[in-house]
């Protein structure tokens, strides 16, 4: 693409204007070419399929993006810069020729070296700054080699569009939705209490508004386990994405049903905090 690009450049290609260049010479110089790249010479029958196998991928690639109808649609080269295009293809395809015995696994482990060097180099630069706060140089390499399923940085690069775009509430919106967000992000304690009675609860702060639930339960307030797991929630982080104490309470009781018993107080309230209780069933009620 850089050489067609040059052509381009070269010769003043106006993408705009009709071209001069015919299909049919496309095709004929692309023929041309493909018999001027030579790799093994001779006749004989193991020297064609030796040659046949050492560029057919590259006469595939040439096909593809030579082709007549890119040529004259899309780039619209003229007929004298096809011709400087196919001759500078033929002179860089002869300089890259690899000699007989050359030691091509030494020279593909400097081409890949030098860049990783410089991608390393690079990364002390970014020391700090969070918009540049992923995984660079060798680790970052390693993770596309290896195909890492789980990247250690992972970072996503989103375009809005509309009025999303210009808007910076409605981009945070958007944010939070794309945002995967487990409770223990926005969890800031979590505690184990014996709660035996939770009309008069061992946790003196919550008594208030746990009394307001228990007034009118929609529960069978006899099956509830006299275990409590109480969780503290960060308002900071609640507030960054969004979320609310239902939201929340909503995804637990999706998640358990019937099993588990969850309540909430105010979204205003002083801390945020969730009470969950098992319910057991029948047979256990009966046992106890």
């Amino acid at each position: 693409m850089r050489m067609i690009w040059n052509a381009q450049k070269i010769f003043h290609i106006n993408t705009r204007m009709p071209t001069d260049l015919h299909p049919i010479k496309v095709v004929d110089g692309l023929k041309d070419l493909s018999k001027k790249l030579v790799i093994v010479n001779g006749d004989d029958p193991l020297s064609r399929q030796a040659q046949e196998n050492a560029t057919l991928l590259f006469n595939i690639h040439l096909r593809s993006t030579l082709c007549s109808r890119r040529m004259i649609e899309e780039f619209r080269l003229s007929g004298e810069a096809y011709d400087w295009l196919l001759g500078e293809i033929e002179s860089k395809f002869n300089q890259a020729i690899a000699h007989p015995g050359e030691m091509v696994g030494a020279l593909a482990a400097q081409s890949l070296g030098e860049p990783a060097t410089q991608m390393t180099l690079n990364t002390f630069h970014y020391a700090g700054v969070s918009a540049k706060n992923v995984t660079l140089g060798v680790p970052r390499l390693k993770e596309l080699i290896n195909i890492s399923k789980k990247p250690k940085t992972p970072s996503l690069t989103v375009f809005l569009l509309g009025q999303s775009a210009r808007d910076a509430e409605r981009a945070k919106d958007i944010l939070c939705r794309l945002e995967h967000t487990t409770l223990r992000k926005v969890t800031a304690n979590t505690a184990i209490y014996y709660d035996p009675n939770p009309q008069n609860t061992v946790v003196s702060e919550d008594q208030e508004w746990v009394n307001i639930y228990y007034e009118m339960p929609d529960f069978d307030v006899t099956r509830i386990s006299p275990w409590l797991l109480r969780v503290e929630l960060d308002r900071k982080h609640m507030t960054d994405r969004k979320l609310t104490m239902e939201q929340i309470a909503e995804k637990i009781n999706a998640g358990f049903g019937d099993d588990l018993n969850c309540i909430f107080n105010d979204d205003n309230a002083e801390k945020l905090v969730l009470r969950i209780r098992i319910m057991n069933s029948e047979e256990n009620k009966m046992q106890e």
